[in-house]
């Protein structure tokens, strides 16, 4: 990024109908993020306000030969791929459509634009007697189709099915301007026609056996912008309970975790360690070290929950299952650790965060994840530890995050190394963290959502997918005006 713009370039005619802001401020905002230290100025940013008006800006980028980067999540936003790789782009500024246009408590299922944010969705839903599926304690001001969009793992394992959830049916506008609904979005008739006649928007694969969605899906705006989305949510539950589950070693926390998805067990379900235990348990960051110290190496976090049928009954039965896996794979069950109950984490992991909760302890933190089996969680946590001893680290604070995905078929693996923005003069971070993920590839970890340096990794062991990515691209975004030069297409 050293020949990056930080002057926005001359001005540009942009549709005359659609909210415009060229205030220096604001242009220079897009122009960096937290794991990006210098891109390109924007030209402008535009707000649309519509699907139709979204078709609009993206016709008008494939006749002038602009670049559009989509962008709905507000407040400091990271991983670079909202920021601009290139002179003569503007933001796509998706984040004041706000609409909560449908819920149904019924099916579960809801349509939001996407400018809705895990900092209201949980209000919106209230009435209805729903609460949003979500990550572990995502910032208050990002977008929960952007979420889904990047594939952010669920903390609620057992309600992912696969890769798509919690995505029903969908409406894009490709990177050619044309709208594409997907699923079973793209019956005849308009979005309030389809609800009038009962139709809902259930599932993600379609039209036909055509399945845009999953294509569009961890692209990074490269390919689609989406204006809205049916996506599920879960009920409001009439009780819910959690534990913690500990042990000194990783093998038996894995195996309690393995044998509860395969139960179907738990509401939330997740392994952490004490470091990341310890980020989300602490009420201030002078805390975090002395109680990072003092909790248990590692834990799962496990909730179950009822509904209004047999509610005593299905808490008691769940409560025994757990009870009976923590003895039977020899793990400590805890109502709270260190004064902090499991109650009180299940009511934080659904209070909105305003920055990332990772960087309250130190102020700041690199993060590395990727996708692969239970059972292999432990050769990486050794590979990243052995990285940070040889480059002089051992000390550093790493948290580690396991979540569970597909009902356990795979999982996501998360490394989040806390450290003080001042550090950042006298510690090689970039490099030791890059080759941190060079060593986790090798050991075979699946990049599904590489950012920055990770990308070359990413791509450079199956050249394959450049070439499937490449005809993607083409079919749907044939002028590259889709968030131009970030994936190798």
């Amino acid at each position: 990024m050293g020949h990056a713009r930080t002057e926005p370039p001359r001005p540009l005619k942009t549709p005359s109908r659609i909210e415009r802001d060229d205030r220096p401020e604001t242009l220079r905002s897009f122009a960096s993020d937290v794991d990006t230290a210098r891109g390109h100025v924007p030209a402008a940013v535009l707000r649309p306000g519509s699907s139709e008006a979204v078709a609009e800006v993206l016709q008008w980028a494939n006749d002038s030969g602009v670049g559009v980067v989509p962008v709905s999540s507000t407040g400091r936003r990271r991983r670079g791929d909202t920021v601009p790789q290139r002179d003569r782009t503007v933001m796509l500024d998706l984040s004041g459509m706000k609409r909560l246009v449908h819920a149904d408590a019924r099916d579960k299922i809801v349509i939001v634009e996407p400018g809705v944010d895990f900092g209201t969705i949980d209000h919106l839903l209230k009435p209805h007697g729903l609460r949003a599926l979500r990550p572990l304690m995502p910032r208050a001001g990002k977008s929960l189709i952007a979420s889904h969009l990047e594939r952010e793992p669920l903390i609620a394992a057992n309600d992912h099915w696969e890769v798509s959830d919690p995505f029903g049916g969908t409406h894009l506008v490709l990177g050619n301007g044309k709208p594409s609904p997907t699923g079973t979005a793209a019956m005849a008739g308009s979005l309030e026609e389809q609800l009038a006649h009962g139709h809902r928007q259930m599932l993600s694969v379609g039209p036909a056996n055509i399945d845009f969605l999953r294509v569009v899906q961890g692209a990074q705006g490269t390919l689609a912008a989406m204006t809205w989305a049916a996506v599920y949510a879960e009920r409001i539950p009439v009780a819910e309970r959690a534990w913690f589950a500990s042990a000194d070693g990783l093998a038996p926390i894995v195996a309690m975790a393995r044998d509860a998805l395969h139960r179907r067990l738990g509401n939330a379900l997740f392994i952490v360690d004490n470091v990341q235990l310890a980020m989300l348990l602490m009420d201030a960051p002078g805390e975090f070290a002395g109680l990072a110290a003092r909790l248990p190496p590692w834990t799962l976090f496990i909730s179950v929950c009822a509904g209004r049928q047999a509610t005593e009954q299905k808490m008691a039965w769940q409560g025994d299952d757990v009870a009976a896996l923590a003895a039977e794979h020899g793990a400590r069950l805890h109502d709270q650790l260190e004064r902090r109950s499991a109650g009180d984490l299940v009511r934080r992991l659904r209070q909105p965060q305003a920055t990332s909760f990772r960087d309250a302890p130190l102020g700041a933190h690199r993060e590395l994840f990727f996708v692969q089996q239970l059972d292999r969680v432990e050769r990486f946590v050794e590979q990243v530890r052995q990285t940070l001893r040889s480059n002089g680290m051992g000390n550093a604070a790493l948290g580690v995050y396991v979540q569970p995905m597909a009902q356990g078929v795979n999982c996501h693996i998360e490394f989040d190394l806390l450290y003080r923005p001042a550090e950042l003069r006298t510690l090689p971070l970039d490099d030791v963290w890059q080759a941190a993920a060079q060593r986790c590839a090798d050991a075979g970890a699946f990049f599904s959502r590489p950012y920055g340096r990770w990308r070359d990794i990413a791509f450079q062991r199956d050249t394959g997918h450049r070439s499937m990515m490449t005809m993607a691209k083409s079919i749907l975004d044939p002028n590259g005006v889709m968030n131009p030069g970030r994936l190798p297409y």
